[in-house]
C-alpha cells in the first residue's frame, strides 16, 4: 500500500510537470537557443511534430484503455486475494496519468502556438513552406 501512495505522489508530480510544460515551455530564450544551435528547419520541424502529435488523437485512446484496465484490475481484486480498496490504492496513480494524457494534446497545441508566435515576432511567416532556400552547405562545398 505504501508503494501505491508513493506512486500516486509521483503521478501527481508528473501531472504538475505536464502542466508546467503547457504553461511555460519553451521560453523565448530557449526557443532562440534551439533555433541557433539546430537551425531554422529543425525548430520548424519541432513545431510541426508537436502539431501533428496534438492532432493524432492517440493520447485520449491510450488514457481510455488505461482507465479500462484499472477498472478490470479493481474488479479482479477477489482473484488477487486483496480487498478492492487495496487494489484501488495501488491503482491510484493511473487516473492522474490518464488525466495528463488527456491534457497532452491541448498542451502540445499551446506549445506549438507559442512557437508560432515566436516565429511571427522575429518576422517569419509560420505558414510559409521553407521549401528550397537555395544551395545548402553541402552543395556549396562541392
Amino acid at each position: 500500500m505504501t508503494s501505491g501512495a508513493v506512486s500516486a505522489l509521483l503521478a501527481v508530480l508528473f501531472l504538475g510537470y505536464a502542466e508546467g510544460l503547457r504553461r511555460f515551455y519553451p521560453s523565448k530564450q530557449t526557443w532562440l537557443r534551439i533555433r541557433s544551435r539546430h537551425g531554422r528547419r529543425a525548430a520548424r520541424a519541432m513545431r510541426e511534430r508537436f502539431e501533428d502529435l496534438a492532432d493524432s488523437g492517440i493520447a485520449p485512446k491510450i488514457s481510455v484503455v488505461l482507465l479500462a484496465l484499472v477498472a478490470v484490475w479493481i474488479a479482479a481484486a477477489p482473484a488477487l486475494d486483496k480487498y478492492w480498496y487495496e487494489v484501488a490504492i495501488d491503482a491510484l496513480p493511473y487516473p492522474f496519468i490518464a488525466v495528463a494524457l488527456l491534457r497532452a494534446p491541448g498542451s502540445l497545441r499551446k506549445i506549438a502556438e507559442r512557437i508560432r508566435t515566436y516565429e511571427r515576432e522575429i518576422g517569419e511567416d509560420p505558414e510559409r513552406d521553407l521549401g528550397d532556400d537555395g544551395p545548402g552547405p553541402t552543395d556549396l562545398a562541392l
